[in-house]
């Protein structure tokens, strides 16, 4: 006997994903780290549970007004506590090395995008 859970849900997830508010959330996830909608979507499919997906929307909203500037750019609080795609501990070493790097010398920008490539690296292993 085969049970429903049991089952391949990404069809189900992608239709969760594909609503309005969800959509929007997802797009905002792929600007930050840098990638397609699609890439985003695949990431959130392989990564959540249907529940966790459903809660998604409420999740951002309560996490995109959290932390400083450097956090906010890198969404850090969006992809450690809305979607659990890092570690706290991962997501708090990127900061401080956008920071490092930014003390040192290296344009805010180029920093940025840096730490971006670095968590989007975290979240693909």
């Amino acid at each position: 006997m085969e049970y429903l859970y049991e089952k391949d849900l990404r069809r189900m997830k992608l239709l969760i994903l594909e609503s309005r508010r969800h959509h929007s959330a997802t797009i905002e996830i792929a600007a930050i780290l840098g990638i397609k909608p699609q890439a985003a979507r695949k990431i959130l499919i392989e990564e959540c549970d249907m529940l966790f997906l459903e809660n998604l929307p409420a999740r951002c909203d309560a996490a995109r007004a959290k932390g400083n500037e450097i956090e906010q750019k890198l969404g850090i609080h969006l992809l450690t506590q809305a979607t659990h795609l890092i570690s706290q501990d991962a997501g708090q070493k990127a900061v401080a090395d956008v920071m490092e790097k930014i003390e040192r010398g290296v344009e805010r920008e180029i920093a940025l995008e840096e730490g971006r490539a670095g968590i989007l690296e975290l979240i693909r292993s």
